[in-house]
């Protein structure tokens, strides 16, 4: 006969069960270095977990796309340096030609007309096979100098747009809940449509006699132009300083995001080792007792 009774055994089998389970949680814990392997072996943290794993995934994407977006911000500032390269060269030319009473009209016409080329060139700018200056209308070139296009004009000019084919959508993008960055920029803004138009006026200005007034207007516009495009540089690098700061920003929130859920999801191993040490020790002396009881008779107790 046993001397513990059927209740003793079956709180000492609990109890034995209990530290296995406690065990091959430890074992997994300390090769997997997680918790658990489901949200339901953290179930006092998994709304924070969850909550903040689908936060990090989001800020992940914001992030990669004010990236993308940088990179065609760097192209339109790029871009707009060489324009302004190009306007300042040809002023140079014209300024030339009229301090000097040069005669040699048609070098000056022929410089402007290929300046002129250069110009529409850089206006169709394709970025990541999109139109850059287009507006929304991304997959057509937005700008054409070509006669049948945009007809030659004559001192004293107006405003003509008439080479422009895009529309007025300036590109923007969601980096951020309740955040939108306008970053665009089109072809028909005022610092290129005088550019165009100076460099029109001095392709076809006539040579006998030599049209000052064209030439001289045409200075005027580029002055304005080169001062227009040097405001739209800065304008790009302030959104450029922008998606930076947007980029830091989910940055600094993914790193402390992961730290939280790392916290609560993750063990610490050298505790994690610790801990699977002593329930070893438990369960081989809830072994040991269990064994002794099975072997114990009422005769070894009375003696």
């Amino acid at each position: 006969m046993r001397v513990s009774t059927a209740a003793m055994q079956q709180n000492l089998l609990n109890q034995m069960r209990s530290v296995q389970s406690q065990l091959a949680d430890a074992t997994n814990q300390s090769s997997s270095g997680m918790k658990a392997d489901s949200y339901s072996g953290v179930s006092d943290n998994s709304y924070v977990i969850s909550t903040l794993s689908a936060e990090i995934s989001e800020s992940s994407a914001y992030a990669d796309l004010a990236e993308q977006i940088q990179s065609r911000v760097e192209m339109y500032y790029s871009t707009l340096n060489d324009m302004v390269d190009l306007m300042s060269d040809m002023l140079a030319d014209i300024s030339g030609a009229l301090s000097t009473g040069s005669t040699d009209v048609a070098g000056i016409n022929e410089s402007a007309t290929a300046a002129l080329s250069t110009m529409a060139s850089l206006l169709n700018t394709q970025y990541e096979d999109r139109y850059l200056f287009a507006g929304s209308a991304t997959n057509t070139a937005p700008v054409s100098v070509d006669v049948a296009d945009y007809p030659a004009m004559t001192a004293p000019s107006t405003t003509d747009t008439s080479y422009y084919s895009g529309n007025s959508d300036i590109a923007s993008a969601k980096v951020a809940d309740g955040t939108t960055i306008e970053y665009g920029l089109t072809a028909d803004q005022e610092p290129f449509e005088q550019a165009l138009r100076a460099l029109n006026l001095t392709a076809y200005a006539s040579a006998d006699p030599i049209d000052e007034a064209a030439l001289t207007e045409a200075m005027a516009l580029i002055e304005d132009a080169v001062a227009g495009i040097a405001d739209l540089q800065t304008q790009v690098s302030l959104t450029q300083d922008e998606l930076e700061a947007v980029v830091d920003m989910h940055t600094d929130f993914q790193l402390t995001a992961e730290g939280i859920v790392t916290d609560l999801s993750e063990v610490d191993l050298a505790e994690a080792m610790v801990n699977l040490e002593t329930l070893s020790v438990q369960l081989e002396a809830s072994y040991s007792v269990a064994g002794q009881i099975v072997d114990m008779s009422l005769f070894d107790y009375l003696r």
